[in-house]
This record gives structure tokens, sequence and C-alpha cells, in this order.
């Protein structure tokens, strides 16, 4: 897992972004991004896990991807929440992830919402794609060190992550290097981890 840079060529952790771009640029790629994320709104169940890095790392190449972008309505999901407005939760989360497509936190709020309504059908679809792009961040790398970090497209996605891999953040991110956040995670844990690194040099570039 290392993280190289040679010219202009980019392979962060175990991510290969040249190859990436190519592969959801070209219409003749089974990759191709329009036709994989229009297979992903669809939810199907066919999707692989190398489809899923596709998604999850080739939205960084797309005009929507905007990963410091404010939204209200992501924000008024929780307060949704607490006053159990399931149905409400649902219909503004599907309106997200029209234009936020990977955002973890809304998902899993619809996977719980259509839990809590007992519409187990549609929990499960929601699940599997949550499942299918946290299968992705894992594949990225262990987080153990700078070379075999976490590559996340948006930072929003650090926690999410940790609560997913049975980790619970300690204190606020440290940024490191303007490459990594390094997020102390508390202790004993099954991993056995003290600390996780978590590559945002996407989002980081886009800031600028």
């Amino acid at each position: 897992m290392a993280f190289l840079i040679h010219g202009q060529a980019q392979t962060i952790s175990q991510i290969n972004f040249d190859a990436i771009k190519t592969a959801v640029a070209s219409s003749k790629s089974a990759y191709y991004y329009p036709s994989l994320l229009k297979r992903y709104h669809a939810n199907d169940v066919s999707l692989t896990s190398e489809d899923y890095k596709h998604l999850y790392y080739g939205w960084v190449f797309q005009p929507g991807y905007n990963p410091y972008k404010g939204n209200d309505k992501a924000d008024a999901l929780n307060q949704m929440l607490l006053y159990e407005r399931f149905p409400e939760i649902i219909t503004t989360g599907k309106k997200i992830l029209q234009t936020d497509p990977f955002n973890l936190d809304v998902m899993y709020l619809m996977v719980m919402a259509y839990g809590e309504m007992r519409n187990k059908a549609e929990s499960d679809k929601w699940l599997a794609k949550v499942e299918g792009i946290a299968g992705a961040i894992k594949a990225s790398g262990t987080g153990q060190s700078p070379e075999s970090a976490v590559v996340l497209v948006a930072p929003r996605d650090e926690y999410m992550f940790l609560t997913m891999v049975g980790l619970r953040q300690a204190s606020a991110p440290q940024l490191v290097e303007n490459k990594y956040h390094l997020i102390p995670v508390k202790s004993p844990n099954k991993l056995n981890y003290t600390q996780v690194y978590f590559n945002i040099q996407k989002p980081l570039a886009r800031k600028k």
C-alpha cells in the first residue's frame, strides 16, 4: 500500500485515480460513469465491489462533485429522526441523494427510516448501497499509516466509516501535511487501533 506520485500519475493507497478517471470517462468501458450511476440509482443488485469503487472514487471527476457543499435539508434530517418523522426522512433523503449520491449519513438514515416503517425490502436496498460504498472505502487502505491511509472523497465520511468498522473517535482530527486527517480513536477496540489516517487530498484540492 504505497502513496506514489510519478509526474501526473496518481495512486493513493490502493486507489489508482488515473485508471479510474480513464475507465469512468470511456463509453466503451464497463465502468462508464453515466451507465454505472444509472444502475446504482436503480438499486441494481448485480453491482460488484469494483463497480462501487468506480462509483465512489469516480465521483471526484464528475461535474456535481462538491465535497464541502452545505445542505440545510441534510442538517434537518436529524431533527426528523428525533421526532420519528420517518416518511419525511425518506422524501428528503431521496432529494438530497439525487445530487449527493454517496452521502453515507443520509443513506444510513434511509436504512433506519425504512426499517422503522417495517419496509424490510427497501431498507435492505439502501443497506446494500451503504455496505457497497463502505466496502470500497475499506479496501482503499488500512488507515494505520499515511502510506496506507483510508481514501475518502469527502471528510464527512470519516465518522460513519469509523462507526461501521467499530471505532469511536476520541478527539478532533488533525490535519497532517495538508493531505491527511489523523483521528485518534478510543481504546480498547477490536482492531487494536489507536488512530486512523484518512487521505483527503481530493476534497482538499476541490476546496482550493
